[in-house]
């Protein structure tokens, strides 16, 4: 039996209030940005970045696919003496700690993501425990009762004077709002459970199978602090943390460290392969030397056994993925699981938990534009993850959202997800007497065809004006499923593809142009799901450009100063980047200036991956703020060239009171034939 739906409404109005309130976010944004300058100002002394990239990419393929690297770490991990516990489950994990801790009431604790996932403190708490977070931000959002904002900023998103309040309450005295007197405040408080503390608990941010090692990297000190009680050190993994050797680990301890703050190495980095030792009399072992007598390791797995898709373990908790993403920009920590945050947390929260935790983690906000992607140092592919669980979500009964069936509805019965009629397709090429069959065939696609179709129209003008006939379907045309694809509806999405596939064989067609970057990328992968299906595709811009380089098609001008909003499927995820740049470059009068975040790293519109649908608030609210950055190029105008960004920038514009004309790129292309 299905589990019931859970009830959209909090969701839209939890983004309706962050909305209203956008200057909550300002101290994580703040934050966010310091990063992404030091990020700048240090990527030169990385010339090497892409290939580190390739390397980390490999080493954590391997990691989390070969069962017997886990064996080889375990194997060393003991002969080094450490004992390893595990792997376990989130239950069992918990009272194998709470076993090992035995009759002491105080543990202090790095920061770990792996003992959010466990819920650990809450649980030791509740055996009597008192667990004290050592780490100045998990200290301060422990202490407030708050979620982290980001796996090693816990508390980027609080300003210096929410943590005086914090602090004051906890205190019970006023405490000075000033930066260095809150961090020593923090500091006196955590130094006297550390003294007094006999068992010690950190995370592990790779285990290095070789040598049988973990690595921990920090900046305070406080990890090693907590790793050097005399009684216990406890070390809380999961089993994906594991790497090949250490000279793996250290290339993925530098991409951490630049892709979480910025810098290229941490204050610290302690390498554990065994309790302290001596042997400096008579070569007799000494454990307990200046450190703790024992070392154990628990070993988390917590459902990853069952993962199919074991990219997304590939994860590297730097949290880059958050620092851009326009979700996260918006609506801040409510994206994400309990333990992990953004898409990929969203994503990763229905393996480890179940699918109705996901879903009220925002499963439904991702946009699906793949910026995290871009900014991941393993290029964890997360728009891809958040589909296969909103499948799970939609296998539940979870998903669709109640608006997004309306559309699925309207698919099944109508080919289209706008309500309309299948007649109605085909009525923007009235007149034109385009026929039905021929080598390049036109797909219109639903919402050029319905909502604007001023767009097909002049990609047909254009075309013809460089000689360039082209077929088709009418009426007859399917929508291409992408919509479907992206918010779990994986079974419809088939059935869909497959009929427009059938369609689109039987006009004869060896290629497809189309100006919508939802189909373009869709009948592009059309050949993963369908055998057979061999039709060459390109988007209109490429068509374009081809026929400009042919000396087939000649603009004679629009004087205009514009910018270009790069549609997130047709540029960072369809690699169609320059082409629409060099259509607007050879327009006579046209002037284009770019915005600071453009290209691969354009900022997403708001409306994909269903957003639009689900959460039209949240769309126009992500959408406001690519309207600004278009405004601050000085532009009149933004050029697009995708029927949902349009849609979306120009409700963006009525909603923040912008007065910048939108315009579709061949729509501007066909009114420079006539100057």
């Amino acid at each position: 039996m299905a589990d019931a739906a859970p009830d959209r409404e909090p969701w839209n109005k939890r983004i309706r209030e962050k909305i209203a309130h956008p200057a909550q976010l300002d101290g994580m944004r703040a934050a966010f940005k310091t990063t992404l300058d030091r990020q700048e100002e240090n990527l030169p002394r990385l010339p090497n970045l892409e290939e580190r990239r390739k390397r980390a990419k490999e080493a954590r393929e391997v990691g989390v696919r070969d069962g017997r690297l886990l064996s080889q770490a375990i194997e060393r991990l003991r002969a080094n003496k450490i004992r390893v516990l595990g792997p376990f489950s989130k239950n069992e994990a918990q009272e194998a700690i709470l076993s090992e801790i035995g009759l002491e009431r105080l543990v202090v604790k790095s920061k770990s993501n792996v003992t959010k996932e466990l819920e650990l403190a809450k649980f030791l708490g509740g055996k009597g425990v008192r667990v004290i977070e050592t780490d100045a931000g998990d200290r301060i959002i422990q202490l407030a009762g708050l979620k982290q904002a980001h796996p090693t900023g816990p508390a980027v998103d609080l300003t210096r004077y929410d943590v005086a309040k914090i602090m004051s309450k906890y205190l019970g005295r006023e405490v000075d709002p000033d930066p260095d007197s809150l961090t020593q405040v923090i500091r006196e408080d955590v130094r006297q459970f550390i003294e007094e503390a006999g068992v010690g608990i950190t995370g592990a941010n790779f285990i290095a199978a070789e040598e049988g090692a973990a690595i921990i990297l920090h900046n305070e000190g406080n990890a090693a602090e907590c790793a050097r009680r005399p009684i216990k050190h406890i070390i809380v993994a999961s089993t994906d943390k594991v790497v090949a050797d250490l000279e793996e680990a250290m290339n993925l301890v530098k991409l951490q460290a630049y892709y979480a703050t910025g810098k290229l190495v941490t204050q610290y980095i302690n390498i554990i392969s065994g309790p302290s030792m001596t042997a400096d009399i008579e070569k007799k072992t000494f454990y307990g030397m200046h450190g703790p007598k024992e070392v154990v390791l628990v070993l988390v797995d917590n459902n990853r056994s069952r993962v199919l898709d074991r990219t997304i373990l590939e994860c590297i908790n730097c949290g880059s993925c958050l620092l851009r993403c326009p979700v996260y920009d918006a609506v801040g920590k409510d994206f994400g699981g309990p333990a992990y945050l953004g898409g990929r947390g969203a994503a990763f929260t229905a393996y480890i938990d179940d699918a109705p935790t996901a879903v009220s983690s925002g499963l439904t906000l991702c946009t699906n534009c793949g910026l995290c992607t871009e900014m991941c140092p393993v290029r964890l592919d997360v728009p891809s993850h958040v589909r296969q669980a909103r499948r799970l979500a939609a296998g539940s009964g979870l998903l669709p959202t109640p608006e997004q069936k309306a559309l699925v509805k309207s698919v099944r019965n109508y080919h289209n997800p706008w309500m309309q009629p299948r007649q109605a397709k085909g009525r923007w090429a009235e007149g034109l007497r385009l026929p039905a069959k021929g080598d390049v065939l036109f797909f219109a696609g639903c919402s050029p065809a319905l909502l604007h179709p001023e767009m097909p129209r002049a990609v047909v003008e254009v075309l013809r004006s460089a000689g360039l006939e082209v077929a088709y379907l009418g009426k007859e045309e399917v929508c291409c499923g992408s919509t479907l694809q992206k918010i779990g509806e994986e079974e419809q999405f088939l059935r869909t593809a497959e009929e427009s596939a059938k369609l689109i064989r039987a006009s004869g067609a060896k290629r497809i142009v189309t100006s919508c970057p939802g189909c373009y990328r869709t009948l592009k992968e059309y050949h993963r799901y369908l055998d057979g299906f061999e039709v060459e595709v390109e988007h209109a811009s490429q068509t374009l450009v081809r026929l400009l380089d042919e000396g087939r098609l000649r603009f004679k001008g629009v004087k205009a100063e514009v910018t270009y909003h790069d549609p997130c499927e047709l540029g960072r995820l369809g690699g169609v980047i320059e082409e629409p740049r060099k259509v607007l470059e050879s327009i006579p009068g046209l002037v284009l200036r770019e915005m600071q975040e453009s290209k691969a790293r354009s900022q997403c519109c708001g409306s994909g991956g269903g957003v639009k649908t689900a959460h039209p608030d949240l769309a126009t609210s992500i959408g406001a703020r690519r309207i600004a950055a278009a405004q601050g190029t000085g532009a009149k105008a933004l050029v697009t060239s995708c029927p949902w960004c349009l849609t979306n920038l120009r409700d963006s514009c009525k909603s923040s009171g912008s007065d910048i004309e939108i315009w579709d790129l061949i729509v501007l292309a066909k009114r420079s034939l006539s100057g």
